[in-house]
Order: structure tokens, then C-alpha cells, then sequence
């Protein structure tokens, strides 16, 4: 049980450094979430989740999103 809540915890903060770091680096690079999507495939409202932190995003499409802003993925998970 105390596992299973720190965990989540854990994945909690890990999607909203995630999301705020994708924010970050758009927004450093003057991108809309519309150019963002274009250059990604992704679209719009996910790109918008991820940056709120309300979603898993997936490895792959993780790696898509730092190509497009030019960041190593690790950039990307840094608190």
C-alpha cells in the first residue's frame, strides 16, 4: 500500500517536471502548441496535457517532442 502511493507520487511529479520543462523550452523557442504539433505529429489537446502534467506521455513520443525543440530528452526529465 505505501508503495503503490509513493509510486504514484512519484509519477505525479515526474509528468508535471516533464510537462513544465516542455513548456519551458517551447515557449524559449517562441513555438505555439500548433507549430509544436505540426513539427511532432502530436496533437494539439495532448501537447496541451502533457505540458498540464494530466498525462503518461510515452517514450516515443517524448523523443519526438525533444527533436522538435532541440533538447536531449534528459533535458526534459530535469527538475
Amino acid at each position: 500500500m505505501r508503495y503503490e502511493i509513493y509510486s504514484t507520487h512519484l509519477l505525479r511529479h515526474l509528468r508535471l517536471t516533464i510537462g513544465r520543462n516542455i513548456h519551458q523550452r517551447r515557449s524559449e523557442r517562441k513555438l505555439t502548441l500548433r507549430k509544436l504539433a505540426k513539427l511532432t505529429g502530436i496533437s494539439e489537446g495532448l501537447l496541451d496535457h502533457y505540458e498540464l502534467g494530466k498525462n503518461e506521455i510515452a517514450l516515443d513520443e517524448m523523443l519526438k517532442i525533444a527533436c522538435a525543440l532541440r533538447v536531449p530528452v534528459a533535458e526534459l526529465m530535469q527538475a
